[in-house]
């Protein structure tokens, strides 16, 4: 997944039943060795960040990873920036194996060709965890790669369905509504909107939905040009805050009424709830989520029953002006 908070294709307040906690069963440094660590004799593991130290949701988790390895008495021998691109993440997956290290925490450039990579590692003898990306070319969720010890992510399909409940409870009548999806090509355009549409129908109709390429101002530009045509819409959901973000200064511009929710707990989301501008969002914790896969990884290098193909999500609350304090953003 990359740094959009999102998975490439080809590859959440009160009362809602959905939990997010329940589990189904980014330190940037380029060398490849953790200046000054040393090895407590526990566990050696590597960090493959294909995604790239470029962006703030990788950073973010690969510093919980550094963080939790830490605290767990393992050395972390290699840190590698993939720069987002699947070339440069190959030849770092080949030096991540020629050091042998007991495990490796993958957060891919690309989902698809990752699952190549996950299965030169498994071969090597090497635990593989995958944090915030599904692994494989058009995959469901949990259909988790059959070389992985664990899958680690935010429930991406659940997400859909809990802002589609939250903003059912501000528009209980309903009425005609936008949809804000990323850049194409990704998966979250599938994966965060699937639930939404079935958890809505009859009370919302989608009259319209526009790319918002990751970004507020095409977010805005997105929202602008369904409001023009569709003057009466109720509300927009835009799949990342940062869309959101930009559709609310579309929705402010034309003195709409619009109610916007956006999803990852991004520092501009949480800024813009907090100032009465976007009505809510879903509070994705990077830096915990990376935390998390660091433990699974363990318990995967430390028990032979680990198995393969677990999917565990973390807590991720739906967030709104009355809990906004409860979402720390860690990106």
């Amino acid at each position: 997944m990359r740094h959009h908070n999102g998975v490439r294709a080809a590859a959440l307040i009160g009362a809602l039943a959905v939990s997010l906690t329940a589990c189904a069963t980014e330190d940037t440094s380029t060398e490849t060795s953790a200046e000054g660590s040393e090895d407590s004799g526990s566990c050696r593991i590597a960090i493959d960040n294909g995604s790239g130290t470029a962006f703030p949701y990788p950073n973010a988790g690969a510093a919980g990873i550094v963080d939790k390895a830490e605290e767990l008495g393992c050395e972390v021998i290699a840190n590698l920036d993939g720069k987002s691109e699947v070339q440069t993440e190959a030849a770092n997956v080949q030096t991540i194996i020629a050091q042998q290290p007991d495990g490796v925490i993958i957060i891919p450039a690309n989902a698809a060709e990752a699952g190549e990579f996950v299965d030169q590692m498994t071969d090597a003898g090497i635990k593989v965890v995958s944090y915030h990306s599904i692994i494989g070319a058009d995959r469901a969720i949990d259909d988790v790669y059959p070389s992985l010890s664990a899958l680690v992510i935010e429930n991406e399909t659940g997400v859909g369905e809990m802002v589609g409940q939250a903003m059912m409870e501000q528009l209980p009548d309903g009425g005609p509504i936008g949809l804000v999806l990323g850049a194409p090509g990704y998966a979250e355009n599938t994966l965060r909107v699937e639930q939404f549409r079935a958890v809505t129908e009859g009370t919302f109709e989608i009259v319209a939905e526009q790319p918002g390429g990751w970004v507020a101002d095409q977010g805005q530009a997105a929202c602008a040009s369904m409001l023009n045509a569709n003057p009466g819409i109720v509300g927009f959901y835009a799949i990342s805050d940062d869309m959101a973000v930009g559709c609310q200064e579309a929705v402010d511009a034309v003195g709409s009424s619009a109610i916007v929710w956006g999803v990852g707990g991004a520092q501009l989301g949480i800024d813009s709830i907090a100032a009465g501008g976007m009505d809510g969002t879903v509070c994705y914790k990077p830096y915990d989520g990376g935390a998390r896969a660091m433990e699974e990884l363990k318990k995967a290098i430390d028990d032979d029953s680990y198995g393969t193909g677990e999917l565990v999500f973390y807590d991720t609350p739906v967030i709104t002006a009355e809990n906004v304090d409860d979402c720390e953003p860690q990106w």
